[in-house]
């Protein structure tokens, strides 16, 4: 009789367990209603997918939908195989076994994203490689953490063996929670992988080329996985281009890949090739968010924008308002790198195993580096709330803060005629209380306007500082206000008076005594009776009256230019300074920075110029006539000022009569010198650079030399002045690919012009 029962438990556990592992899940459409669960078929026959709403455990003839493979493909030593599954529900948990004819599987489960624009977590990071213990402990962090989606940028394994891979799909059961929840992969192409089959061939992704792009909610945000392991420019990029241009429509976009445009590893390549396809794409069509890997080292920059004027590092400058922050550098078990090549734009850079934990809603994305090492001490998320911060999650809080914020920023009417600004607060430092004593506090999580009885504080002077405002100048103002949130419910009469900083460009707030205070400010000032305010509202009552003739004041100044910065003065009046209850009080940006306040203005301009003509009168000595607005004319050419600098319209055409010519100004010379006084291309080059300029002396000789970021001269060449329309043509032997220093110099040798170039 034991015998029998022995053998019978036997047979009933051959009939449970299903001959099959290594699960894992992948999307290649809406992951609102689809998505692809892969595993690897061991043996046995007819596996099918059952799945369903309700729970029914391993009982797999309970559940109502069953899907048979779509793809096998033997690879690796596995039997890879993947139904998708499609017509799903938004927002809803599906339980699923896989039976074969030798048993079933665990029961496992996968929640569908919504449909709306609700919040979603992802994470992102990559270079898993060989080191098996940060790469587990990173993969039970995905199990605690709960993500939307993982992006993974490549470098799974580190020789791309079957071996190696089956090892990797072992260590990936890891991120399956401890109820049986699965996460989705999002998987990108690295150098360790062979070829582009390792990817597609183990994920399924939508592409056999690994570029493909998903997009998330009702439009809120859309991931691009890049393939840097093939050709950059060509299919790649038309690809990338025209994908961009057709989902406009996005209110968030993001991309991944492996290899860094502008590594933190001093010894690795320039990513000279994505630099010169993507850099400017990205920057131009709002890609505000990108994941690199590869290096092996800890990153994440500031904004930037793409940039070889003054100023710029690596060809990027820095742009609170509309750049693009880069992160990574992959460290999910690979080994470590020295953080050793950081640029003027790089907001901080380490050394140790980690990924990045993202947040993106309607108003903002949300950044952390998360710290792997402690991942067995790490608690878990709910659920019902995978935004909770989890119990001894290692977040990284380096000298710039834990938490990279992207705001929604300037947003810019697209009609150059009616435009519109609407700018958030970017930073604690911006928005600011001075106290009776004139001391400043920087980090409050509210603003009381303006009573505030913490720390003797008193009545208080509010400056709110807004960075980058893409305001024209003379631009007709129609309609200016800020917009605040509601931190309190407060409903007593209020007296707040808002005035403007006059200055062209107002500078950031310091800790020195009265430093709100003491600024000047226009005449023109506006009284505000605000009515009762309701916690976390944001809406009329929260909105200042309108403040169109200060801002005007503002744009109006002679050295007012689109880009400078303004900030606001709020002071207490009258019964606000009698009676303590007589106050409102907003969140700051530390309070939330969806929450911080915003500055909204509208305008119309008049400019009668068209832009495809330029001027021919009075030129000036060095060559460039008379602009108006931001055009201007050079050496027979007609340029345009961007926001990234100077931009060549083309060649010259006729003066038109309809031209005001009362409206013709003169630009600050200093602007135009880098990128007017010398037309340096193309940039970046391949063989030869093409120099072009008024500024050389008749019968004078000039030198121009070519370093290496190191010093290293690499090009000297001795040229003589010519005419203005001719060229200087250098062809410097330069082999190496990278980052260049051109300098020119008189015959006194004083530097007239430095340029740096890239070498592609």
């Amino acid at each position: 009789m034991k015998r029998i029962l022995t053998l019978l438990v036997i047979f009933i556990g051959l009939q449970v367990t299903a001959s099959n592992d290594k699960y894992r899940l992948s999307l290649r459409g809406n992951p609102a209603t689809s998505i692809v669960i892969g595993w690897n078929q061991i043996s046995g026959s007819n596996p099918t997918v059952y799945y369903g709403t309700i729970d029914y455990g391993t009982n797999y003839s309970n559940y109502p939908n069953a899907k048979s493979p779509d793809r096998t493909v033997s690879y690796k030593s596995m039997n890879n195989t993947f139904a998708r599954l499609t017509g799903l529900q938004p927002n809803t948990a599906y339980y699923f076994v896989v039976r074969d004819s030798q048993g079933t599987s665990e029961r496992f489960w996968f929640k569908t994203a919504s449909a709306d624009k609700s919040r979603l977590s992802f994470i992102a990071g990559g270079d898993s490689r060989n080191n098996r213990t940060p790469r587990q402990n990173a993969n039970r962090l995905v199990a605690k953490l709960k993500p939307h989606a993982v992006l993974f940028g490549g470098d799974m394994t580190d020789s791309d063996s079957s071996s190696q891979w089956q090892t990797w799909f072992n260590d990936w059961q890891l991120t399956i929670a401890a109820d049986g929840r699965m996460f989705p992969i999002i998987a990108a192409r690295g150098n360790h992988e062979d070829s582009n089959n390792s990817i597609y061939n183990l994920f399924d992704v939508p592409s056999s080329s690994v570029y493909y792009a998903i997009t998330f909610g009702d439009n809120l945000v859309r991931t691009y996985t890049l393939n840097t392991e093939i050709s950059i420019s060509g299919n790649q990029t038309t690809w990338l281009q025209n994908d961009l241009n057709s989902n406009s429509n996005v209110l968030w976009k993001m991309a991944q890949y492996h290899k860094p445009m502008r590594p933190h590893v001093s010894y690795k390549s320039e990513g000279n090739s994505q630099y010169s396809n993507w850099a400017r794409l990205f920057y131009d069509k709002e890609v505000k968010l990108v994941i690199e890997c590869d290096a092996h080292t800890v990153k994440t920059t500031w904004p930037v924008r793409p940039s070889t004027g003054s100023g710029s590092d690596e060809g990027f400058i820095r742009d609170d308002q509309n750049g693009t922050v880069y992160a990574g550098e992959g460290c999910w078990g690979a080994p470590l790198r020295s953080n050793d090549d950081n640029k003027n734009w790089t907001r901080n850079s380490a050394r140790f195993n980690q990924f990045k934990w993202i947040f993106i809603d309607e108003d903002k994305i949300e950044t952390r580096t998360i710290r792997v090492d402690n991942a067995s001490q790490v608690g878990s998320v709910s659920n019902n709330n995978v935004f909770q911060i989890p119990s001894n999650l290692d977040i990284w809080n380096p000298s710039n803060g834990s938490v990279v914020t992207i705001n929604k920023g300037t947003t810019v009417d697209p009609d150059p005629d009616n435009g519109s600004i609407n700018v958030a607060i970017i930073s604690g430092d911006d928005d600011v209380e001075e106290a009776q004593d004139g001391s400043l506090y920087t980090n409050s999580s509210d603003l009381e306007l303006v009573y505030d009885s913490n720390a003797n504080a008193g009545n208080q002077i509010i400056g709110l500082r807004f960075r980058s405002l893409n305001l024209p100048k003379n631009a007709t103002i129609t309609n200016a206000y800020l917009q605040f949130t509601a931190d309190e419910s407060n409903s007593a009469n209020a007296a707040l008076e808002i005035s403007l900083h006059n200055s062209s460009n107002s500078s950031a707030f310091t800790t020195s005594a009265n430093n709100v205070s003491s600024r000047q400010v226009f005449s023109s000032k506006v009284l505000w009776n605000p009515n009762s305010w309701s916690s976390g509202q944001s809406s009329n009552a929260q909105r200042t009256p309108n403040l169109k003739n200060m801002v005007q004041s503002l744009v109006n100044k002679s050295n007012w230019a689109s880009g400078n910065n303004a900030s606001f003065i709020i002071r207490g009046k009258g019964v606000s300074l009698t009676n303590t209850s007589a106050k409102r009080v907003a969140d700051s940006y530390e309070g939330g920075a969806g929450k911080a306040t915003k500055l909204i203005v509208n305008y119309t301009t008049d400019d009668s110029i068209p832009v495809d003509i330029c001027l021919g009168i009075s030129p000036w000595q060095s060559g460039i006539s008379y602009v108006t607005g931001d055009k201007v004319t050079y050496l027979d050419y007609l340029y345009e000022r961007t926001s990234s600098g100077w931009s060549n319209l083309g060649a010259c055409g006729t003066l038109r009569s309809n031209v005001d010519v009362s409206k013709i100004q003169a630009p600050p010379l200093e602007e135009l010198q880098n990128d007017l006084f010398f037309v340096i291309s193309p940039n970046p080059f391949t063989d030869q650079i093409s120099i072009k300029t008024s500024l050389f002396e008749p019968n004078k000789k000039y030198t121009i030399n070519v370093y290496t970021l190191t010093g290293r001269v690499v090009h000297k060449e001795d040229v003589s002045s010519r005419l203005k329309s001719t060229p200087i043509k250098l062809t410097p032997k330069i082999i190496q690919t990278g980052i260049y220093l051109l300098s020119i110099k008189d015959e006194n040798g004083k530097t007239i012009h430095t340029k740096r170039l890239v070498k592609q």
